[in-house]
């Protein structure tokens, strides 16, 4: 599984080769592994940040406590996303992930609007989480992401339950 996803920065970085940040949304870890380890074996200073909603932020807070956080429950629109870490995921993100930013789940339903109005793709939540992450003000306004200039956001899946995406545009 992990080897799979790595194609996606191997087709990514040869189609792009300046990208020096790739965006990558979070859950049990295996597309972010995989992502990781082949972009950084291409480009050991590419820097990798993983997107994750705050209503299932485990690998967020795993990465601060140095180790493997099981949440209780988990609560996000994004469901695609409420898987935990594993022991093979663990130590790549632990590692070589440089940073984990969460949004919550209004951010995630407006970059899913973007990502529709602009580029004309239905993506699930879990897969615009990335675009949310670049756009919040925890991105936008932090040091440590400001020469991030060619930016690669992986957008992923069309799995929407129109029921609930419409109920969320209500709130």
């Amino acid at each position: 599984m992990i080897s799979g996803q790595g194609t996606i920065s191997l087709e990514l970085l040869e189609q792009i080769p300046e990208i020096d940040t790739i965006v990558v949304p979070i859950s049990g870890g295996g597309l972010i592994s995989g992502v990781t380890l082949a972009a950084k074996a291409i480009n050991p200073s590419i820097r990798i940040l993983a997107a994750e909603p705050k209503g299932a932020d485990d690998a967020a807070q795993s990465k601060a406590a140095g180790q493997i956080i099981r949440l209780p429950e988990t609560k996000t629109i994004a469901d695609g996303l409420c898987a935990f870490l594993g022991d093979l995921t663990w130590p790549v993100v632990r590692d070589l992930v440089d940073d984990i930013i969460t949004v919550d789940d209004e951010a995630i339903i407006e970059a899913m609007r973007m990502c529709y109005e602009i580029l004309k793709v239905a993506v699930e939540p879990s897969g615009a989480i990335g675009l949310a992450a670049v756009l919040s003000d925890q991105f936008q306004q932090s040091a440590a992401w400001k020469d991030s200039i060619n930016i690669g956001i992986i957008l992923s899946g069309g799995n929407i339950d129109l029921g609930v995406l419409w109920k969320s545009f209500g709130k």
